[in-house]
């Protein structure tokens, strides 16, 4: 060391690109067009190696040359530079997060980064954790806290009948003390959290609420027409039942995304249910939702009160722009103000069900157009992958004879049963898939009243797009 003075460092400017003075035993300036900065330079292992040792003037030249006798003392030592600094830093990091509540945070942070967790998903673990378990674990070494209080703080959570709760509440448990143990706060043999910890039975699902018996279907959407609160409400609630979207996508239409003239709504993947990443993926399509004649003349009603643009269902009571949309809560306080249960009889999410159910047993619609149109994942391996049909045609065809059946069942009319079936496989479809033989047809509303139709079978209903209306797919009926 000593080839380097003030003056010279003074003096050095950077000509556009980086470059070293070099000062002696491994000491070098590195001179930037952004300023200038220590570095020690040695080799281990065959590999060079480069260590920072602060920026000038921050740190003088007299100040340099003793960090780098340090280091290289430390190298005559057997030692690796670089490697103790990052080991230093670890231990510090980790020195701040001996406690369950900062470790709980800080994986909370990275979790939220990691898997993309929307701001309402990230907040709603926040609070589960702020709730259930740092009241008691919050100021706790992770590596003292006893199994049995992490057990009773689970146990007191399924005790008052919150079992998903409970599990969700562990799963977070299991994720923090893993990491815990990766930041080298904890050891892994004192991890005793897993997915079996408190002994938590499996949660107890229940489906849903949803009519399924067509006559009550037809009592339901006869109080709706009665029903005397906000027009906008009401609106929302006739819709429902045709389109059969969840209550999110309906809550949070806007009227760009709603061609009246065409008859569709392209629900935009940000009001989907999907994971955030996929939101936030430019190449997710929007869920296109063809709209009956009979949805398309209430929203036509609707666009003079709350168009023509903005929120379709916006919220009377607007206070913010947080606030422009109907509450989630509106359609259920609806239907209980017309004497329904919503936990026993019907939910704004169980006319989905409701739909599903008759349009299968009543208009006889295979259920791969029909799970399109509910947006849900089909079960195949592979299928998101490869399988990217919509059935846009199909289900335009379906959600007619959806509404046309509804007016039926609203005016106390009968629903219909498909009882007949297909023979055989037609023979201009050799080599598509076979159907079953016992394929119900499919019932649409003409003006002679309701006609059986060939059903819409697994892969073949793509290729019934292209023939009119009308038009022979199958056999006659036996």
């Amino acid at each position: 060391m000593g080839l380097l003075t003030d003056l010279h460092i003074r003096r050095a400017v950077s000509n556009g690109n980086d470059y070293l003075l070099a000062d002696g035993d491994g000491l070098f300036l590195r001179v930037r067009p952004t300023g200038k900065a220590w570095v020690y330079r040695y080799k281990q292992n065959g590999r060079a190696v480069k260590l920072s040792l602060g920026t000038y003037p921050s740190v003088s030249l007299a100040s340099a040359r003793k960090a780098a006798l340090i280091e290289i003392e430390r190298r005559a030592g057997g030692l690796d530079p670089k490697l103790e600094r990052l080991k230093a830093q670890e231990l510090s990091r980790a020195s701040k997060l001996t406690t369950f509540e900062p470790l709980a945070r800080a994986w909370h942070a990275q979790a939220g980064r990691d898997r993309i967790w929307s701001v309402r998903h990230a907040d709603k673990v926040l609070v589960q954790l702020e709730k259930h378990l740092f009241p008691w674990l919050g100021n706790l070494p992770i590596s003292e806290i006893p199994s049995t209080l992490l057990v009773r703080c689970l146990h007191r959570i399924r005790d008052k009948g919150h079992l998903d709760t409970a599990q969700r509440v562990r799963g977070h448990a299991v994720d923090i003390f893993q990491f815990a143990v990766d930041l080298g706060v904890l050891e892994a043999a004192k991890n005793f959290v897993n997915p079996r910890t408190a002994g938590l039975p499996p949660p107890r699902t229940r489906h849903y609420a949803a009519i399924t018996d067509p006559k009550q279907l037809g009592q339901l959407l006869r109080d709706i027409q009665a029903y005397s609160g906000l027009y906008v409400t009401k609106a929302a609630l006739r819709i429902m039942p045709m389109v059969f979207q969840r209550p999110g996508q309906i809550r949070l239409a806007d009227w760009k995304d709603i061609s009246l003239s065409e008859g569709v709504w392209r629900c935009p993947p940000e009001n989907m249910k999907m994971r955030e990443w996929q939101k936030r993926d430019s190449r997710t399509p929007a869920h296109v939702v063809p709209l009956p004649t009979q949805a398309v003349a209430i929203l036509t009603e609707l666009h003079a009160l709350t168009g023509p643009e903005g929120p379709v269902f916006r919220s009377m009571a607007r206070r913010s722009d947080k606030t422009r949309f109907m509450s989630e809560n509106t359609i259920n306080s609806a239907l209980r103000t017309l004497g329904y249960d919503t936990k026993e009889q019907i939910t704004g999410h169980g006319f989905r069900a409701t739909a599903r159910t008759l349009i299968r047993e009543c208009l006889g619609w295979d259920k791969e157009v029909i799970e399109r149109h509910l947006a849900h994942v089909s079960e195949e391996e592979l299928a998101g992958s490869y399988d990217r049909t919509t059935f846009l045609a199909q289900r335009r065809e379906m959600v007619q004879a959806w509404a046309n059946l509804l007016d039926d069942l609203a005016a106390g009319k009968e629903a219909p049963v498909p009882a007949l079936t297909v023979s055989a496989m037609p023979s201009d479809v050799t080599g598509q898939k076979a159907l079953r033989s016992n394929a119900p047809l499919r019932f649409s509303m003409t003006s002679d009243g309701w006609i059986a139709k060939p059903p819409v079978v697994g892969t073949f209903a793509a290729g019934l797009a292209h023939r009119p209306i009308g038009e022979p797919a199958y056999p006659k009926a036996v």
